[in-house]
């Protein structure tokens, strides 16, 4: 298990997930423990499921930041360009709860990529989707 930081080319306190937990050529699996002060959690302790689909975007962010890292490389920026086939089992994740994020790369030709996506607590998927992302080879031609 390794701080999921350093792979991810966001700041706190935008760094969602806690760990890496498993990464494999062309799958990934990351952890969060949810808490009182993780973004987006509400007065009552609870976090829309939705937020469910930056978690899995941002464990292909982990994905594809440890294949820079394998390469002595920074993770770089990249965007989620849109979900198919968004399913919420659960209204909300509360605190206290741990998810695992799992994703598996379906089609990857180094710039766009496609991934099946799942979020899992107590051993039962309650979020998945597929997401399609985009990574330019070069950002600085993009003018941010």
């Amino acid at each position: 298990m390794t701080d999921i930081a350093k792979f991810l080319p966001h700041d706190p306190p935008m760094v969602l997930l806690d760990e890496l937990i498993d990464y494999q050529e062309s799958t990934i699996q990351a952890r969060v423990t949810l808490r009182k002060t993780s973004p987006f959690c509400n007065e009552t302790g609870e976090i829309p499921s939705y937020i469910g689909l930056e978690y899995m975007a941002q464990a292909i962010a982990a994905w594809n930041g440890y294949r820079a890292h394998l390469e002595n490389k920074k993770p770089q920026i990249g965007f989620l360009l849109g979900s198919r086939r968004l399913t919420l089992n659960v209204p909300c994740f509360k605190v206290g709860e741990t998810l695992d994020i799992f994703g598996d790369c379906q089609y990857n030709d180094g710039e766009m990529a496609s991934f099946f996506c799942w979020i899992e607590w107590d051993k039962k998927r309650v979020v998945e989707a597929t997401l399609n992302v985009f990574q330019p080879s070069d950002v600085t031609k993009l003018n941010l």
